[in-house]
């Protein structure tokens, strides 16, 4: 599952979540979809997320996995 699937998991799904960000649906859709939310909204999302009482930490934008530690 991409960070950003998990996320709109946690919001209830892409409605709730485009409800929540006053955002259009195809908007929260095309995040999903591309498995990635950008960079400038990524602050307002963890913002609402806080506000609406939801388990979502800054960590759960930027992803490890195994490749990327080993290569560290």
């Amino acid at each position: 599952m991409s960070y950003v699937a998990h996320i709109v998991q946690i919001f209830g799904g892409v409605r709730p979540m485009a409800r929540a960000l006053g955002r259009p649906v195809s908007t929260v859709q095309s995040w999903k979809d591309r498995q990635s939310i950008p960079d400038d909204h990524k602050p307002e999302v963890l913002r609402i997320a806080h506000s609406l009482g939801y388990p979502i930490v800054r960590e759960d934008f930027f992803p490890t996995t195994e490749s990327s530690e080993d290569a560290a």
